[in-house]
């Protein structure tokens, strides 16, 4: 054992330095005594998974719950203005972490859990993995956080789109929309537990591949709460020994008298294991401000700079290869397999050039002759290699068949009977379409599982090249891979409608519905298929049906009245639009169709209010101010009747109706000469108009005649009742 008072020199092994720049001091008590915090802290992250478990039996059990309150979703919040529980948690978090430090990643997070769980698993055994030691994947948490959520409000600021509106979605009947599968879940704990833990170290996916860590190492720089030293220490290396976020606390405490590294996530284990009881949790001085004053002093990494470089572009290839791979792989899951894959390719690199290779305990190269466990190791890396660049082969084609397929813009249309959007569609257009199909064909021809996104392509494309039945078994694939979706149920449904095949299409509505009974949209379809097949009463009962599920939806309230108008029962329909109005009041269409069905029951009073609201609301509206006019005009209310109609024909010239009885009010107000203009107009746009000819003779009959009339008296006109 060397003195105390001496520094031994760092370890260098045939790869390189293994330890930093200050090594481990000497140890005086050679055991260190068990943290008092670490049970405390697991009994805490186990109360965290069972308020994770009662959120989605709450959900399972009410149908409708507290939106899942996870750091990502606060991306719904920045791009579409959710405002949601997870968004919250995310910026109360880092509140607080601004406070007392990086603490809720070690006692709030539950891959923090699994990283634990796995590393004491692997201890039990007798693994203890050492951590990585990197210069730039130690930036790739931050990039990661940055892309998330900053670049999508960059932007938008750089296209010119305006901010989202902010709107609550604090609670949510869709919990599980935006999380992955059972077995895609299952995936993720090993590879970001056992395969992080392993490969990168306790906590390596904390440190090279969380987003959300990425924000909070940058804000603990600015944080008062730090695990500080007094002047009873004895530089046991106590503290790093117990230290399980690779953070090596005897240096930092020995050149800076605290812990600075953001990587801290004030576990207290480091606190409980001195000693001398010399580390506490104290308000103190800003990292940030402790590092400026601080001399900086050299490191040591498991990687060269030119390895480094490399294994951050691989890490940066891997990642845009395994994003979305198969529509089954989420982008943390992505950013953890994409750093384990340049770490495993960079070792199999030394494997292949190195004479001396070790990964944790293993030995898998000495002397330059290839052991057991290099052999392993390499045949697997090998197979690695090959999956990723297969996988990469994949994602380039839905990638470039994805990019084509959006360029051609391809609209609701190509859903509707009859429509052919080929037959209208230019020479390059028909190009991109073959050619987009052909990408997506490819993925689905070579891919090891079927590609939702190409599916979905394949899809709109099929049915944009007017082949419909390979639209149709395109569909009916992606059935068979999410079957409790009821997005694609309804999406077979329009492809079977399409086809004219209604009895199927109908089915497959009556599907949808079944695994999402308060799906708007699959229930508004199936009621138009239902009155297109002359069904207008079972469309109703759907509508009935509908609203029992969703009491306040637009669209379902909105087509049964404008239905209940069609059959002719008015009053019905007057009541179901004046709901409509109650529930959208900014609505002008809303407003003009009660109006018109008020005028149709003779409500004039009542009709004349919903119009003005609809025309104050859109003064656009030809057909809402026209109807107004001729209520206007029923009640001798002739001036406004004027106004109405002269906007009437600035929102819509080719009104033919409104130059009419523009001329016929302004005939009822003594102003032959004026009524000339609009009543010729009038019958330029419609020749035939028998009633509009007719007046024509009776304006210039009238124009003949000598004035004898008092200025702004009436002149003879068609009645009011009939104008």
């Amino acid at each position: 054992m060397t003195d105390a008072g001496k520094q031994p020199k760092p370890h260098q092994s045939a790869e390189g330095p293994v330890c930093a720049d200050v090594p481990l001091p000497v140890v005086r008590r050679t055991v260190v005594r068990p943290s008092r915090m670490s049970r405390r802290r697991a009994w805490v992250l186990v109360a965290v998974h069972l308020l994770i478990i009662g959120h989605v039996i709450h959900w399972l059990v009410t149908g409708r719950t507290l939106s899942p309150v996870e750091p990502s979703e606060a991306m719904y919040a920045i791009n579409d203005g959710y405002l949601n529980a997870g968004a919250v948690f995310f910026a109360v978090s880092l509140l607080l972490t601004l406070v007392f430090g990086r603490f809720v990643c070690g006692w709030a997070c539950h891959l923090v859990a699994y990283q634990d769980f796995s590393a004491w698993l692997l201890k039990r055994v007798g693994i203890r993995p050492r951590p990585l030691r990197s210069r730039f994947l130690y930036y790739a948490p931050l990039a990661l956080a940055l892309y998330m959520f900053v670049w999508p409000t960059a932007y938008r600021l750089w296209i010119g789109q305006p901010k989202p509106v902010l709107t609550n979605h604090l609670m949510t009947t869709e919990f599980w929309a935006t999380f992955p599968g059972l077995w895609v879940a299952i995936f993720t704990v090993v590879m970001c537990g056992f395969g992080a833990v392993y490969l990168l170290g306790s906590k390596g996916f904390c440190t090279y591949a969380c987003p959300y860590g990425g924000f909070f190492a940058v804000v603990d720089k600015f944080s008062t709460g730090r695990i500080v030293v007094d002047d009873s220490c004895d530089h046991s290396g106590h503290c790093t020994t117990a230290c399980t976020s690779n953070v090596r606390v005897h240096e930092e405490i020995s050149r800076f008298g605290m812990v600075v590294d953001p990587g801290c996530m004030k576990c207290m284990d480091c606190v409980t294991v001195c000693p001398n009881d010399a580390l506490h949790f104290r308000f103190a001085a800003p990292a940030v401000v402790t590092r400026a004053g601080a001399s900086g002093k050299a490191r040591s990494y498991d990687f060269t700079l030119f390895e480094e470089t490399v294994l951050g572009v691989v890490a940066l290839l891997a990642l845009m290869v395994f994003r979305g791979l198969y529509g089954q792989v989420p982008l943390l899951l992505a950013m953890a397999l994409a750093g384990l894959t340049a770490f495993v390719l960079m070792k199999f690199a030394r494997l292949l050039r190195t004479p001396n290779v070790r990964l944790q305990q293993y030995a898998l190269k000495r002397g330059g002759v290839w052991t057991k466990a290099g052999a392993t190791f390499g045949g697997l890396s090998a197979a690695l290699l090959v999956f990723v660049g297969h996988s990469g082969f994949v994602q380039y084609h839905a990638f470039r068949g994805g990019r084509l397929a959006q360029s051609l813009a391809l609209g609701d249309e190509i859903w509707v009977a009859g429509e052919s959007w080929l037959a209208t569609a230019s020479e390059p257009q028909r190009e991109s379409l073959s050619v987009a199909t052909a990408y997506l064909e490819r993925v689905e021809r070579v891919g090891l599982l079927h590609s939702p996104v190409a599916l979905n392509g394949l899809v709109w494309l099929y049915l944009a090249a007017n082949r419909d039945e390979d639209a149709a078994a395109a569909v009916r694939s992606l059935i068979e891979l999410t079957p409790d979706r009821a997005e694609v149920h309804r999406g077979l449904a329009g492809v079977l409608r399409k086809m004219n095949r209604l009895a199927e299409a109908e089915q497959s509505y009556r599907q949808a519905l079944s695994l999402e009974p308060g799906y708007a949209k699959a229930r508004s379809e199936l009621c138009a298929l239902l009155v297109q097949s002359g069904q207008p009463e079972k469309a109703l009962l759907e509508y009935k049906v509908g609203l029992e599920e969703s009491a306040d939806d637009v669209l379902l309230m909105t087509e049964r009245a404008r239905l209940l108008s069609r059959l002719g029962r008015l009053e019905a329909a007057r009541d179901g639009w004046r709901r409509v109005t109650e529930v959208t009041p900014l609505s002008a269409s809303a407003f003009a169709e009660l109006g018109a069905v008020q005028l149709r029951v003779g409500e004039v009073a009542e009709a004349i209010v919903a119009l003005t609201r609809a025309v104050e609301l859109a003064p656009e509206n030809a057909g809402a101010q026209y109807n107004l006019a001729l209520l206007l005009l029923q009640s001798r209310r002739t001036g406004e009747a004027v106004d109405r109609l002269e906007a009437a024909i600035v929102a819509d010239p080719d009104l033919a109706e409104a130059h009419y009885h523009l001329a016929v009010a302004l005939f009822m107000l003594g102003k032959p000469a004026e009524a000339l203009a609009p009543i010729q107009e009038a019958i330029r746009l419609n020749p035939s108009d028998a009633d509009a000819n007719g007046f024509l003779e009776v304006v210039r009959q009238e124009l003949g005649r000598p004035d004898t009339s008092h200025p702004g008296t009436s002149r003879p006109a068609p009645t009011d009742s009939n104008p």
